[in-house]
């Protein structure tokens, strides 16, 4: 990435991750907090910003739960240069994402969020809609053993229609195209500047 001029961020969920992250050249952290789709900590936000501004002072960025442009605002408030949304461009037109897994984010809320690591190994964030219509039961769960996964040797199953999603899913309300969600979180983060007077 170097050699061309390109940067690297690298997903951190401890002050463990995000040093190792550093020191083997990694240009930016960020912060996979709680409430992340996909691979997420557990780690609220305030802490983990909180600790890695502690001793890291270049580009750090925000992720979990963002899904809103008040929610752009206080990402930078607790520290981070920039928030990270993943979940609501997937509910985009323009996202190679199936149809009805973009209706089931607009569907669901935060209490539709399952934190598990059956499915990868490592714990996640997935849509408890798509869970079901797997035949699991996704409040009885086993946990996965990390270290008898081998997704190279094809011994583990890949779950292609287990959705990762983050508990921001409240907020998506229509299917929509990437620029209408652009300008909706431009105009609530100037509504929320607004508000607080900045």
């Amino acid at each position: 990435m170097h050699a061309y001029g390109g940067i690297v961020l690298h997903d951190v969920i401890n002050v463990v991750h995000a040093k190792k992250a550093i020191d083997k050249g990694a240009d930016g952290l960020i912060a996979v907090c709680a409430g992340a789709g996909g691979h997420a900590g557990a780690l609220s936000p305030f802490a983990l910003i909180d600790e890695i501004r502690a001793w890291w002072d270049g580009p750090l960025l925000l992720s979990g739960a963002i899904g809103n442009g008040r929610s752009v605002l206080a990402a930078q408030a607790l520290g981070a240069d920039l928030a990270y949304i993943g979940s609501a461009f997937i509910a985009t037109t323009e996202a190679h994402a199936p149809d009805r897994y973009k209706t089931a984010i607009v569907e669901a809320s935060a209490a539709d969020i399952v934190y598990t690591n059956l499915f990868s190994g490592v714990l996640g964030n997935y849509l408890r809609s798509s869970i079901v219509n797997a035949g699991l039961d996704p409040d009885n769960l086993p946990t996965s053993d990390a270290s008898k996964m081998s997704f190279a040797s094809g011994s583990t199953r890949v779950w292609r229609d287990i959705w990762s999603c983050g508990q921001g899913v409240g907020g998506i309300r229509a299917v929509t195209s990437v620029a209408a969600l652009v300008d909706r979180l431009a105009a609530e983060y100037a509504a929320a500047r607004e508000r607080l007077a900045m």
